[in-house]
């Protein structure tokens, strides 16, 4: 049986790993979902959010407490070890640092983000992911190739930012998580509600349109694109903080790419809503599989390694061939004075026009 703390710990470790997939699919669906840019590289960013975190913090807080007599890479477990000793009865300074921690990931994010997109962007879809794939794979190789970032082929530890709340510490990673995701989502329907948001549907769905019109479509498109490598920065930090180590060869295209990817089309696509419901429903179910994955073997003929990766592959099929828009599909643009009904009929006009096509 579980006690209160046990039972608020398990809840706690289970709604944060759900919180920091809602963050990135929320990034992917602004990029993809409202502004058509198919960002297969979206692993850059969450790692790029981790190398910052497993780089920064422990860094600044060996000058902080003038830790000089040992290396950073090489004797990290003790290097992290003192630290952490001290942070227990220093609250400030792990919020100072964890401050500076969101900060420079946002503006890492925002680099990566500008670098990736603004010489690819006038690049066809199917040229746009490819670089941003191969993008992706040369970040995570330079990461697991210098040594001196996050450790290369080992790793480094994250200090214990949380860790003054003593035993409580994973309840306040899940206000944190909880903080940074509202945030997002607040922010992201703000831009989706408002004339830009109308703007970025216009370039999806007709660039040609949107540039006789006088509108800087590469220009947009990089803006969104650095907007959404910055919210996936942040997921990045979360996660660092709730593994507590950050190994650069782990950020995968398979856990940060396609399944973000798989919770979007699930959930629908140019829907914060339906994101956010991908986001849980796929999450709560990699974590009950991962939790009983034991008990699941006995009655699964499939070894429980490879069940992620086949429940991946059977849920983007029956995705395609079920939910095509998704759990809660895009809501029509509301334009004032003219009726939702008249709105619809012409959107269904136009799909069964391109569906003849």
């Amino acid at each position: 049986m579980y006690g209160l703390y046990e039972l608020l710990s398990l809840l706690s470790d289970f709604l944060v790993f759900i919180l920091i997939y809602v963050i990135v699919v929320v990034a992917l669906n602004l990029q993809f979902g409202y502004t058509g840019i198919p960002n297969f590289g979206l692993v850059m960013s969450v790692a790029i959010g981790a190398y910052v975190t497993g780089a920064l913090a422990g860094r600044i807080l060996m000058m902080y407490y003038g830790i000089t007599n040992m290396d950073f890479i090489h004797d990290n477990p003790s290097v992290t070890a003192l630290i952490n000793e001290n942070l227990k009865s220093e609250p400030l300074i792990s919020i100072l640092t964890l401050t500076i921690v969101f900060a420079t990931a946002l503006l890492a994010g925002a680099l990566i983000g500008f670098i990736a997109s603004r010489p690819a962007i006038r690049l066809k879809t199917d040229y746009l992911l490819m670089f941003l794939l191969a993008m992706a794979e040369g970040v995570r190789s330079f990461a697991r190739s210098y040594k001196p970032l996050v450790g290369g082929t080992l790793f480094v530890y994250v200090p214990d930012l949380l860790g003054w709340l003593g035993k409580y510490k994973m309840l306040g990673l899940l206000l944190l998580a909880l903080m940074v995701t509202v945030i997002v989502f607040v922010y992201v329907e703000f831009i989706v509600r408002s004339p830009y948001g109308r703007l970025i549907r216009a370039i999806r769905e007709n660039e040609i349109a949107a540039e006789c019109l006088g509108k800087d479509v590469v220009k947009v498109k990089t803006q969104i694109f650095v907007i959404g490598s910055m919210i996936a920065s942040l997921a990045g930090v979360v996660f660092s903080l709730y593994t507590g180590v950050v190994v650069a060869n782990a950020y995968r295209g398979t856990d940060w790419t396609f399944w973000p990817w798989l919770m979007a089309m699930m959930g629908g696509l140019g829907n914060n809503f339906g994101a956010l419901a991908g986001a849980v429903s796929m999450s709560i179910m990699r974590r009950l599989i991962y939790m009983y994955k034991h008990q699941l073997e006995a009655v699964i003929p499939v070894d429980m390694i490879w069940m992620e990766q086949v429940l991946l592959g059977v849920a983007l099929i029956l995705t395609a061939m079920f939910l095509p828009r998704g759990i809660f599909p895009e809501k029509p643009t509301r334009i004032r004075g003219i009726p939702q009904s008249l709105i619809r009929k012409l959107i269904n006009n136009i799909q069964s026009k391109r569906n003849k096509q």
